[in-house]
């Protein structure tokens, strides 16, 4: 038959368990952390590379290509102002103050 060894082992306090818990906590703790970096280094990265493209500041304003403007806000302004001038004009000749008027007479 078999006979049951018994063999001497190593007992682990309880205080021995909690110890080894908060280090492997900070592992992870900076493990986690390393690996936000790296992704915030290389997120930086692309970013910037994107930006050198399409944002120029300082002394490499001189290498931009000047596109022509879709718009001329002064001439806009300035077709605005002359097309309110005429309708207000229009309405002024089409009688509109003197029914304003007739409508005031009448109370």
């Amino acid at each position: 038959m078999e006979e049951n060894k018994i063999q001497e082992a190593e007992i682990i306090s309880e205080n021995v368990i909690e110890e080894k818990q908060p280090t492997e906590k900070k592992a992870i703790f900076y493990k986690k952390l390393a690996l936000v970096f790296i992704l915030g280094f290389l997120l930086g990265i692309a970013l910037k590379t994107e930006a050198l493209k399409k944002i120029t500041i300082g002394y490499d304003d001189y290498l931009m290509k000047i596109e022509t403007q879709d718009y001329n806000i002064n001439q806009m302004q300035i077709d605005l102002s002359k097309r309110m001038e005429t309708e207000n004009e229009a309405v002024n000749v089409d009688g509109m103050e003197s029914d304003l008027t007739s409508e005031e007479d009448q109370q």
